[in-house]
């Protein structure tokens, strides 16, 4: 028999603050549950294995673009909405496929694994500043000064966004980001985003202009010169949808990786102690981060056609919720879930997706962090420390600290 569960709950300051107990609660009754009428979506799936197998079938379950709205928004009616449904995270096969294998090329483990002295440059010059910003017991604000940076900092690289753009770049990233959580289309988040879009779409159409004039060797001017080779593999409006939402995701889920997991690591000092004692474990640390807090909570899909999943009957037409955090919680997988616990033999998570539609970055962000962290703990050690209290997250899409004040000296 299949539960009928509400979700109202997910919208609660109490279950924003912390909404495992109701993850928790959705798995005692089985991987998937129908949705009390009145919500947007009619079903939710929580269980593991039912939701990786939601996830990989991308020709019964697919991601919102513009065939399912029922008419393509425009550039004009709606910016923030056409560059998300512009972009290779928002479209469905076959052109999600075209797109996809051109930023493939960027995201090879070849090319990701080269950047790592840049990433490690770029690390010590931040924690260069951090020092300084902490000298004499002063406190310093982690998201902003190297959280936000580093990610930031090496997709520039990548794509080519100069560096002296990148700190502008921050809030019309969180302002995008705002209408992606549940509940967040507000008519002043819309408005906010809208114009987000615009200054960021007018941003890299200059920096395309620019290469097309003056090429170099970054993504930007690899993507101008597959356009001006042959138009069918990427329009203009799609060249600078993908550029925002791939520097967007690039460096926003990155962030909150390096700010919830030294949350994670401050509230548990042995754990810290022992990271900070053998910094080869940094692989480990951070997939169990990416476990226990991942920053992106849920992902939606539009069922095309009649099906089952885990034996629950799922009719065609419907929007199902799929709910990554807490697949990443599934005691049926994880034993004693709620547990950090970077020692787990089960390490394989739905963190980055799945299917298709599976992160582009997921290698580029998982060196972040493990470079990030374990060059943060070997320069500054115990004398990290949190200044004030962080406070809790609320938000279920791109979950993380928007300020986390350190001490880093003693």
């Amino acid at each position: 028999m299949v539960v009928e569960v509400s979700l109202a709950s997910l919208h609660t300051d109490e279950v924003r603050r912390d909404p495992y107990p109701f993850y928790a609660e959705l798995h005692r009754h089985g991987p998937v549950c129908r949705v009390a009428p009145g919500d947007r979506y009619s079903y939710v799936v929580h269980g593991y294995e039912a939701s990786a197998a939601v996830l990989r079938d991308s020709a019964t379950f697919k991601v919102m673009d513009s065939t399912l709205l029922g008419a393509k928004p425009t550039w004009e009616g709606n910016r923030a909405h056409a560059v998300f449904m512009n972009s290779v995270f928002f479209t469905n096969a076959p052109r999600h496929t075209r797109m996809r294998k051109m930023f493939n090329q960027a995201f090879t483990p070849r090319r990701v694994n080269a950047l790592e002295p840049a990433i490690d440059r770029m690390t010590a010059d931040l924690l260069d500043r951090l020092a300084e910003q902490a000298a004499g017991g002063a406190k310093v604000d982690f998201m902003s000064e190297f959280a936000f940076p580093l990610p930031a900092n090496v997709l520039g690289e990548l794509l080519g966004v100069p560096e002296a753009d990148r700190a502008w770049y921050r809030p019309r990233a969180l302002a995008l980001g705002a209408i992606l959580e549940l509940g967040g289309t507000t008519p002043d988040n819309v408005a906010a985003a809208n114009t987000a879009a615009e200054e960021i779409t007018g941003y890299f159409a200059d920096l395309a202009a620019a290469r097309r004039k003056d090429p170099r060797d970054d993504l930007v001017t690899a993507l101008v010169q597959a356009l001006e080779a042959d138009g069918s593999q990427l329009s203009e409006e799609e060249l600078l949808a993908n550029l925002i939402v791939v520097f967007n995701a690039g460096f926003v889920t990155t962030t909150h990786l390096l700010g919830n997991g030294l949350t994670l690591l401050l509230e548990r000092p042995d754990e810290l102690a022992r990271l900070r004692g053998d910094l080869s474990l940094a692989p480990r640390y951070v997939e169990e981060i990416l476990r226990y807090e991942v920053p992106t909570h849920f992902s939606v899909r539009w069922c095309a056609q009649d099906t089952e999943v885990a034996g629950v009957p799922i009719p065609a037409g419907c929007w199902v919720l799929v709910l990554l955090a807490a697949a990443n919680r599934d005691p049926a997988v994880f034993a004693s879930p709620d547990l950090f616990d970077p020692d787990r033999a089960e390490t394989s998570t739905l963190s980055f997706g799945g299917g298709a539609h599976y992160c582009l970055g997921a290698a580029l962000a998982r060196l972040e962090g493990q470079r990030g962290l374990a060059m943060l703990l070997e320069r500054f050690g115990a004398a990290i420390r949190l200044a004030e209290p962080p406070g809790t997250p609320r938000q279920l899409m791109l979950r993380g600290h928007e300020q986390l004040w350190l001490h880093l000296s003693d």
